[in-house]
């Protein structure tokens, strides 16, 4: 007899585990549009995929907290935008949640009267067929209804990154190659093994290679005489530099973008927050979860700039291995504060850019303070 598993019988993968591994299919960049009402509605989605030739048929997920996925619902129809390589900023656009969308964004309304973006690698416009739901998302079935392609380059996302395919697998490669820097998988001191560094990150040997000639240039690793490189230490100084470059990104979003803030972000700002002060009352909580935590709320307010280059900028001064290598877990709770950024996100929310940015100078201060007293108690380097 056939028998079916429930989901409490079936062990399924870790949150972590199965975001990386998923990240490990190249996919294209779509922004899924529709319109109810007159009103433009899109958002940024990547789990997008043909279905069917005959009849011509698309499928879409978007998430059921998308307001754009109730409004194609209603609609009945919806576009799918197939972005090109130079539209990654329109992903970021379309992403974010709030304001008219299509307001600064040059488009064509169909036959059917969707809106389509200019510039598209390619657009197709479907007639919601069926539906089905899965975990947060709801799956459409759409029949193609026209459809249009231009001689174009896609725009790829792999691991997290946006770009054109070959460049993608580079910047992984960076991406991972830096972060085996930071967490010191190889110890100050010894060679970094560029063919081993490929084979556990699965990128590809030159690519790592190029990855440790940036990170040079970024002071991170150092080329000893012999020809290789080896991890840099990490000092106060360069912690200092580091969160000083930060809270400049920071306090220029805050001056030139604050009433891109909407209620969505400060919503998400405050959610986070709240987390940051759960994890620090609870015994078992897990630095790592705190730190990507963190992350989440910087990435979110950085990100109401809308610039992806800027994003990367300001991932690229995280100075975590500090607190990974330095704080044990039974100190990390107590040291780890979370106040200023919760004062930073009330002065958002209350558009007060002055107390916005008091709330950011002490935030900075902090973690300079307290990156200074770990590197210092670990003998001036980590």
């Amino acid at each position: 007899m056939k028998t079916q598993n429930t989901a409490d019988q079936t062990a399924v993968v870790e949150a972590g585990i199965f975001r990386n591994v998923v990240g490990h299919f190249a996919s294209g960049v779509t922004v899924i549009t529709t319109v109810v009402d007159g009103v433009l509605y899109g958002t940024t989605a990547s789990a997008v995929s043909s279905l069917s030739m005959e009849p011509p048929m698309m499928l879409a997920c978007l998430n059921r907290s998308s307001s754009t996925h109730d409004r194609v619902v209603s609609a009945g129809y919806f576009g799918i935008n197939i972005l090109a390589d130079d539209q990654s900023d329109l992903a970021f656009h379309f992403g974010r949640k709030g304001e008219d969308k299509f307001a600064t964004v040059p488009h064509t309304i169909s036959p059917e009267g969707i809106p389509l973006i200019d510039g598209a690698l390619a657009t197709i416009v479907c007639k919601v067929d069926e539906t089905a739901t899965g975990g947060t998302h709801t799956v459409f079935l759409g029949l193609a209804t026209s459809a249009e392609a231009h001689d174009r380059q896609p725009l790829a996302y792999y691991r997290g990154t946006m770009g054109r395919l070959e460049p993608v697998k580079e910047l992984s490669a960076y991406k991972a190659t830096r972060d085996w820097v930071l967490q010191r998988r190889t110890h100050l001191g010894a060679d970094l093994d560029v063919a081993g560094i490929a084979e556990s990150t699965r990128s590809e040997a030159a690519h790592v290679g190029n990855a440790l000639v940036k990170l040079e240039s970024e002071h991170l690793v150092f080329r000893t005489e012999a020809g290789t490189f080896q991890p840099r230490p990490i000092t106060a100084e360069f912690t200092d530099s580091a969160y000083d470059s930060r809270a400049t990104i920071e306090s220029g979003i805050i001056a030139s973008h604050l009433d891109k803030i909407t209620g969505e972000v400060i919503a998400e700002l405050r959610r986070i927050t709240g987390e940051l002060a759960r994890l620090r009352q609870e015994s078992e909580s897990d630095l790592d979860e705190f730190l990507a935590l963190n992350v989440a709320y910087h990435d979110a307010l950085v990100g109401v700039a809308g610039s992806s280059q800027l994003t990367d900028s300001f991932r690229r001064l995280g100075v975590g291995t500090v607190w990974r290598q330095a704080l044990t877990p039974a100190e990390w709770s107590r040291q780890m504060d979370h106040t200023h950024v919760a004062a930073l996100t009330e002065a958002l929310a209350a558009h007060d850019a002055a107390a916005a940015q008091d709330a950011l100078a002490a935030h900075t201060a902090f973690g300079k303070a307290l990156a200074r007293e770990v590197v210092a108690r670990h003998g001036g380097t980590v």
